[in-house]
């Protein structure tokens, strides 16, 4: 379950989120929806804890990401496709990601797999599309097979088969 209750953060004078409440339940699809500068991100990063609120908290499995125990295995995201470094293929950005989280190569192929990346497996991030990086980005977000996921953005530049 997420929880995020009386939520506000301010960037100098200007507030972002103003008390913002809400629960998303497990087994739960949920969209948040508002327009461009509205705080939908900062909610997402104040969430997996890179930024900070000014007040109010913001919850996975009742407790803050930063002390989730093993968060790749609980809360799978993506929040920019920009992640991965251009230089690396996509495998070894994935068998990174696996490795330091505990969990086995053989996963990497899978994941790949499933997003449809295998035939790009070796080749460099810099060089992969929009869609392409979105992929692999939700790729990153699944091999420890959690429970929730937050995605922000995730069709951004997917064709109908990557939706």
């Amino acid at each position: 379950m997420i929880e995020i209750s009386h939520l506000s953060k301010n960037f100098g004078a200007r507030p972002a989120l103003d008390d913002v409440s809400f629960r998303v339940e497990p087994g739960r699809v949920t969209a948040f929806l508002g327009p461009n500068g509205s705080g939908k991100t900062t909610t997402m990063r104040i969430l997996l804890g890179l930024e900070s609120a000014t007040s109010g908290h913001a919850l996975i499995e009742g407790s803050e990401y930063a002390s989730l125990r093993d968060p790749l295995m609980r809360v799978g995201a993506l929040l920019d496709a920009r992640g991965a470094h251009p230089g690396r293929s996509a495998f070894h950005h994935l068998r990174a990601l696996a490795l330091t989280h505990g969990i086995a190569s053989a996963r990497v192929d899978e994941v790949l797999e499933r997003v449809g990346l295998e035939d790009a497996a070796y080749r460099r991030v810099g060089g992969f599309s929009l869609g392409m990086r979105q992929r692999l980005g939700i790729a990153g977000a699944i091999p420890g097979d959690p429970a929730t996921y937050v995605f922000d953005e995730p069709v951004n530049g997917l064709d109908p088969d990557g939706v």
